[in-house]
């Protein structure tokens, strides 16, 4: 059982109220923080970890052939960065001046290094439970300079940077929970 007191509404309702509190309180012990935190951190690594493999050369493990629309489109189950880990010459080019992800201030061959390597290592970090919080503050800054500096538009930021600052804020307020190497080093590091 957690040790959580549910949060949820008292039961004024009555009978109603008193089974709602029932059935979510156990819903709150069933899912509680330790869950909640690895969900979100292996759901918004991986949005940041599929970015950066757009950004890199890759190799493709159990391809297939699908179609849409009547075009064959190559896929492969598992993609994964090819070593030694290279940029491509396209991710350059979108950091470079005139391209779409061009930064003020930022020379275009370092923002796509910097961007390239904060995708990988931060969702790397996140997955590990290591250093989670400092991870999810990167992604929560990478995020930032996406909306005001790529996309700058109410649509982008309510469609997508906010559904991707939830669990990062999250993460950063509440940590990584027990199912982590922060959780194991910390209790290692405190005997």
């Amino acid at each position: 059982m957690s040790t959580e007191k549910f949060d949820g509404n008292p039961p004024v309702l009555g009978a109603f109220g008193a089974l709602y509190q029932s059935v979510y309180g156990k819903v709150q012990d069933l899912i509680g923080h330790n869950g909640l935190a690895l969900f979100a951190r292996l759901a918004i690594a991986g949005v940041f970890w599929r970015s950066f493999l757009n950004k890199v050369e890759t190799n493709g493990y159990f391809d297939f052939v699908e179609v849409i629309n009547n075009f064959e489109i190559q896929r492969s189950l598992i993609k994964l960065p090819a070593f030694p880990v290279t940029i491509t010459d396209q991710t350059f080019a979108n950091f470079a001046d005139g391209g779409r992800n061009a930064l003020p201030l930022i020379p275009g061959d370092i923002a796509a290094v910097m961007a390239t390597t904060g995708e990988g290592l931060l969702s790397l970090l996140l997955v590990m439970g290591l250093f989670s919080r400092f991870a999810a503050t990167g992604l929560i800054f990478m995020a930032l300079v996406i909306q005001f500096f790529v996309f700058p538009t109410n649509a982008h930021f309510w469609g997508t940077v906010a559904l991707w600052l939830i669990p990062l804020l999250y993460l950063v307020g509440r940590g990584s929970g027990a199912i982590s190497l922060d959780y194991v080093l910390t209790r290692q590091l405190s005997r």
